[in-house]
Order: C-alpha cells, then structure tokens, then sequence
C-alpha cells in the first residue's frame, strides 16, 4: 500500500518538474505577453511617460485603495493592457502617495475609477466608471 503512495507521488513530482522546465524557444506559438501595466506615482513619471508615449495610445486608470469598483475592474484592466499591447497603461493610485493624490487633482479626477486617454500629449478621451465595454471601446476609438 505504501509503496503505491510512493509510486504516485513521485509520478506527480516528475510531471509537476516536466511542465516546470519546459524547453525555452522563441516560436511565436509559445510566446506570451507580458502584463503592461506600469504604477506611476507622481506628475514626473506620469508627464515622461505621456510626453515619451508619441502618438502610442496611453491609458490611464485612476484609482484608490479603497474603492470596490477600481477592484473589480482592475483584473480587465490587465487583460486589455495584454490585449492591446500597442498601448501603454498607466495605474495611478491616488491615495498611495501625496504625489500621486496631487497628480489626480491636476488631471481633474473627480470620481474613481476614472480612465483618461492621451495621444500625442493630448488627452482625447475621459471614461468614468468600471465600465469594461465602454473602456475598451475607448481604446479601440483611439489606437
């Protein structure tokens, strides 16, 4: 009897190790993206970045810490940031740092989550609400 518990358990333990290194290729079939989503806490990170971006749709969602709608829409958030991987996405937590609680002033947020948009420098589009359709239809407007 134990030695059949034995015998699965090392069973197990050689396919966890298989699938743990795997062979390492560069097929476009095996290629994953890489979630792009960047925190940005404070208005020289958050201008550099938008200034850097060029005509590359940024996106940017501002949130808090204790907002339960920015919770629920965060997990989308990164699934479009993979989606859309032309796009650059930006997480402004306002209430992380005074600088970030500044930066959300300035870029007139009033409510949370709040999704701006900028191209070439210029913000073009405004979405209020953890509204997962009208964000990504925001994003397809623009890019």
């Amino acid at each position: 009897m134990i030695a059949r518990y034995s015998i699965l358990l090392v069973s197990a333990l050689a396919l966890c190790l298989s699938d743990a290194f795997s062979p390492v290729t560069t097929s476009p079939r095996h290629r994953t993206n890489v979630m792009a989503v960047v925190d940005i806490d404070g208005e020289t990170a958050f201008d550099n970045t938008i200034s850097s971006a060029g005509s590359s749709l940024v996106v940017v969602d501002y949130s808090t810490t204790w907002c339960g709608p920015c919770k629920v829409i965060a997990p989308k958030f990164d699934e479009l940031s993979e989606k859309y991987a032309d796009a650059v996405f930006l997480k402004v937590i306002g209430d992380a740092s005074p600088d970030a609680s500044k930066l959300m002033k300035r870029e007139g947020v009033r409510s949370v989550p709040s999704f701006h948009y900028f191209k070439n420098g210029e913000k073009v589009d405004v979405v209020n609400g953890a509204n997962a359709e009208a964000i990504e239809a925001a994003i397809t407007k623009h890019a």
